[in-house]
């Protein structure tokens, strides 16, 4: 098996603390896809991803939100098993600082295994 590829669909989030929500009905609209290119050893490496949602601002630094985490151990297992995989966008909860939840980002999946090097661009890095 030569790897595969991640999508990770960035669909919405809503009721995050201290985010300014540019939608009328309290939720940020992203609807972005980021695609990365998983070798044979990151698949065995990759257990999760986490995605840090942090609020850009123009004249004040960066703040760190809080952050999501997506198991992948099992969904790889399957999309390497029948060849792809693809889970519909669902809410996961958003962890701050403190531990505490606060919001859900929507995030939706697809891994497909054995596909050409010049699919996608994007980097993933392994921690």
């Amino acid at each position: 098996m030569s790897g595969g590829v991640l999508e990770v669909l960035l669909v919405n989030a809503e009721g995050l603390k201290h985010a300014r929500l540019p939608d009328d009905n309290g939720k940020a609209r992203w609807n972005e896809k980021f695609s990365f290119k998983l070798s044979h050893l990151d698949l065995e490496k990759l257990t999760r991803i986490k995605l840090w949602i942090i609020r850009q601002d123009k004249f004040f630094e960066d703040y760190h939100i809080g952050e999501a985490t997506i198991h992948l151990m099992d969904i790889l297992k399957e999309g390497i098993r029948r060849g792809s995989i693809e889970l519909k966008p669902a809410p996961y909860n958003v962890v701050l600082e403190d531990r505490t939840f606060k919001g859900e980002i929507k995030v939706g999946l697809r891994f497909i295994s054995d596909v050409s090097s010049q699919y996608c661009s994007n980097q993933l890095y392994l921690l």
